[in-house]
């Protein structure tokens, strides 16, 4: 195990068995989505796993973490329903990087961390807990047997990391007969050299759509999810404050920089901290490890078929963990009534609805506990 210097931003650095594998629990929910987008857009897999792989080194590097990178997981949805198109969807990054950037910059996140009550939080990382298990189920039922050894193993590894503090390995050994079973059943994937990125600027027809339909939806769950929940999971799980601002800021460069050459709009998400912190993530170096494997995939993965291989029962079996993980840190909540319809409401309708249905209620119950 190779270990580096500890700095302000976070715990150091470090290398080892564990780091690695809880490097891949970022993974689990971040490759369905950019298959999908792949597949149904006009965005190139090979860029997309660029960005992914720069933004994960530099934002390890930067907090000495494992900050999570995601796709913005509405604008992803938009786009693998069909509803906006690529362009769309990169002029709704453009907008979001520069008010993620200000509202960073102007400290609009520290103030809203102060207003909004801890409830509403861990509310909404009750509503991505059960979002993120039903997801689970969906990806189980296609080879429940393969799913199923994936969980027993994860069990096993919890027992003997527990009990004889064996390091906890499972994810890259799930991974790892996800990869061979994909192989043995489809074959190698279909190899095609990247291209280089290019400039794409905003055209102004896209932004109508782009702004209401992408944007504003996902600023709110951004807010919600990739912002004050993920600052509060790093006070929870590791005992570091990450400053809403500085997460804020981290979004919006990698917005902008993505969506202008032919990435996707990024953020950071409570949900991939809790699938790194689950399989042994504590440092910046899980995002090292995983941005490296993201571009060596990204200079082979010009086609967008190329992970269409992977089974997603073994995604289906670590993400169950995940949401578990996630759930459980929705129990350090001072109103439960809160919580819990936060988290229903995010749940039946979606985090950014659930964030502002939560606030509401929360301050309404305030102003009549002051009354009385």
């Amino acid at each position: 195990m190779l270990n580096f210097f500890k700095g302000d931003r976070g715990v150091g650095f470090r290398f080892s068995l564990e780091e690695f594998s809880g490097a891949f629990g970022d993974s689990i929910t971040v490759i369905p989505l950019l298959v999908g987008i792949a597949l149904t857009t006009e965005a190139n897999l090979s860029h997309l796993l660029l960005f992914f792989g720069v933004f994960q080194i530099v934002t390890g590097l930067y907090f000495r973490l494992p900050m999570p990178v995601e796709p913005m997981k509405a604008l992803a949805a938009l786009g693998i329903a069909g509803t906006l198109s690529y362009s769309e969807i990169t002029t709704a990054g453009v907008v979001l990087g520069c008010l993620l950037l200000a509202s960073g910059g102007l400290g609009v996140m520290g103030r809203l961390d102060r207003f909004v009550p801890k409830s509403v939080v861990r509310g909404i990382q009750l509503g991505l807990a059960l979002i993120l298990l039903e997801s689970a189920f969906g990806y189980m039922v296609d080879l429940i047997w393969l799913a199923s050894i994936g969980i027993i193993i994860v069990l096993i590894f919890l027992f003997l990391n527990l009990r004889k503090n064996i390091p906890n390995v499972s994810a890259f050994i799930v991974i790892l007969i996800g990869i061979i079973y994909g192989v043995y059943v489809h074959g190698l994937p279909p190899i095609s050299l990247i291209g280089m990125p290019e400039l794409s600027l905003p055209s102004l027809s896209d932004f109508p759509g782009g702004v209401m339909i992408g944007a504003f939806p996902q600023f709110l769950l951004s807010v919600g999810n990739a912002v004050l929940a993920t600052s509060f999971l790093f006070q929870d799980l590791l005992g570091q404050k990450v400053s809403p601002d500085g997460i804020s800021k981290s979004m919006g460069v990698m917005c902008l920089t993505s969506s202008l050459f032919g990435g996707f709009p990024m953020c950071h998400g409570s949900g991939g901290l809790a699938g790194q912190y689950r399989f042994g993530a504590r440092t910046g170096g899980s995002n090292i490890i995983l941005g490296c494997a993201y571009l060596g995939i990204a200079i082979i993965a010009g086609s967008a078929q190329f992970l269409g291989f992977f089974p997603y029962s073994i995604l289906g079996a670590l993400l169950v963990f995940i949401s578990l993980e996630l759930g459980l840190a929705a129990r350090e909540t001072d109103r439960w009534t809160v919580t819990i319809l936060t988290g229903a409401v995010s749940f039946l309708t979606n985090i950014g609805i659930g964030f502002l249905v939560g606030l509401t209620t929360s301050k309404l119950l305030e102003r009549i506990s002051a009354g009385e």
